[in-house]
């Protein structure tokens, strides 16, 4: 664990910023290929965005067990909602965003820059970050409020928290995110 703790240190610079190799402890965790699109599976992924809404992904069946593969077809297709970012916050390896509409919410992350090593979509990715920082400001590890409304597209992802804030019941997250723009706010 200490050894953990001082590379983190080490990757880290004074003004916070990562500058060393993207690894699992900086980067989201045992599943970071997976969820910046960089594991072995990324080239069968449909990266032209499918329309859906957050209703329809939440009322998809909860996979059991949790893939920690690319393995079901909502993994494997890039998906296009439009909804209100209700809150946001720079969370381990990326930036967390709660979606809502129509009485339902929905948690999609924008991986960091420096999360994206091998990553397929890694413009598309870095494109969406730039967007929503010169259009929304700065994350900060709190949640902030806001009310943009956005159109959103994101690779699924099936999530282990499902009790998280904002968190779909069926740990369905679009993740990462590979393009963003808002249509309203911020």
């Amino acid at each position: 664990m200490l050894v953990f703790a001082l590379a983190a240190i080490a990757a880290t610079t004074a003004t916070g910023r990562q500058t060393a190799n993207p690894s699992a402890v900086q980067c989201g965790g045992i599943l970071w290929r997976l969820k910046t699109l960089s594991d072995p599976a990324r080239m069968a992924v449909q990266l032209d965005p499918k329309p859906t809404t957050i209703e329809v992904i939440r009322a998809r069946p909860y996979p059991r067990p949790v893939p920690r593969r690319r393995r079901t077809a909502f993994q494997l297709q890039t998906w296009k909602v439009i909804g209100q970012v209700t809150a946001f916050k720079l969370d381990d390896g990326g930036l967390r965003l709660i979606l809502y509409d129509a009485n339902a919410y929905l948690q999609a992350v924008i991986p960091t820059p420096n999360c994206l090593d091998n990553s397929r979509a890694r413009k598309q990715i870095a494109a969406a970050w730039k967007s929503f920082v010169s259009d929304c400001g700065e994350p900060t590890r709190d949640w902030q409020p806001s009310g943009a409304i956005i159109s959103l597209e994101g690779v699924g992802f099936w999530s282990q928290r499902r009790e998280r804030r904002g968190a779909a019941p069926n740990g369905a997250e679009l993740h990462p995110v590979t393009g963003f723009r808002v249509i309203a706010g911020c």
